[in-house]
């Protein structure tokens, strides 16, 4: 039996993931980047987390080429943010407060959490690479929110979980 995309897409769009933003400096000095589900924690040590981005993005080139590049884990408040990232031709640092992290990968103000990665290694993933990168520092909102999360094509906070 052969599985098709449509149904690939459907069994993976039923399980719940979080939602980031990954950005980076382009070589003409221009925040890039992308949203990402496809984000995950791959090693204590080194401390190394990876994300998948599209081959045919705009901004794969400059991602996957920075020496450092960023990831913010969105709360549940940032849905918008998240659709802004993930759509192509557009300013998608309108109306955003971006400054530097230590390293110099941009640094959205007010997300869940900030990594800064150096880049570490890429790998082919068929239509997407797997980007692996080195964190080298973190920072955490000091409010505390729930996060974003994406399932069956629609974002919105975590819902309670019960104790």
């Amino acid at each position: 039996m052969t599985v098709s995309q449509a149904q690939f897409k459907q069994a993976m769009g039923s399980f719940p993931t979080g939602v980031t933003v990954t950005t980076a400096y382009s070589e003409a000095g221009e925040v890039v980047g992308m949203t990402a589900s496809a984000f995950s924690s791959v090693s204590l040590d080194p401390l190394l987390v990876l994300m998948c981005p599209a081959k045919d993005a705009e901004c794969y080139q400059p991602l996957t080429e920075a020496s450092y590049f960023s990831i913010h884990l969105l709360a549940g408040d940032q849905s918008a943010l998240a659709w802004q990232f993930a759509k192509s031709d557009m300013d998608k640092t309108a109306g955003l407060e971006i400054s530097q992290g230590p390293s110099g990968s941009p640094k959205i103000q007010g997300c869940l959490a900030y990594l800064e990665c150096r880049h570490h290694a890429l790998y082919d993933g068929g239509d997407h690479g797997i980007l692996v990168g080195e964190v080298t520092h973190i920072e955490f909102s000091d409010q505390e929110r729930d996060p974003l999360v994406y399932c069956k094509s629609a974002l919105g906070p975590l819902p309670a979980i019960g104790t």
